[in-house]
């Protein structure tokens, strides 16, 4: 059976030949440029989210739900805007408020990142 080392090494001779090595640097480079965006524009919303709920007193073994949402919220934010994304987020709200997450925090969470107001 081959090792970890020898299995990376093979796979890294498959994609660095000749063949491939063009079509891989486009898409790299590619990966790359958009991943900078994004950490750019979501890394700040996290930090927003960590003070939040550091804030509220919520226990860092409730941060994943809370990150999840934001992360639905974040991803809200992007495909759509005025009621439609009010709508939607009222929607993530329900379904976050029926796993027992604080409603409170939640609409904080919307109001103060993303500036939807949750009714």
């Amino acid at each position: 059976m081959k090792t970890d080392a020898q299995r990376i090494a093979a796979f890294n001779a498959r994609m660095l030949s000749s063949l491939i090595d063009p079509t891989l640097s486009a898409v790299a480079t590619m990966a790359v440029a958009n991943y900078a965006a994004h950490a750019t524009d979501f890394y700040p919303k996290q930090q927003a989210l960590r003070a939040i709920l550091d804030a509220a007193g919520i226990a860092t073994s409730q941060y994943f739900g809370y990150e999840a949402y934001n992360n639905e919220l974040y991803h809200v934010s992007k495909v759509s805007s005025g009621a439609s994304a009010i709508l939607m987020a009222t929607a993530l709200h329900a379904k976050y408020v029926s796993y027992f997450y604080n409603t409170a925090t939640l609409k904080a969470i919307a109001n103060t990142i993303y500036s939807i107001v949750i009714p």
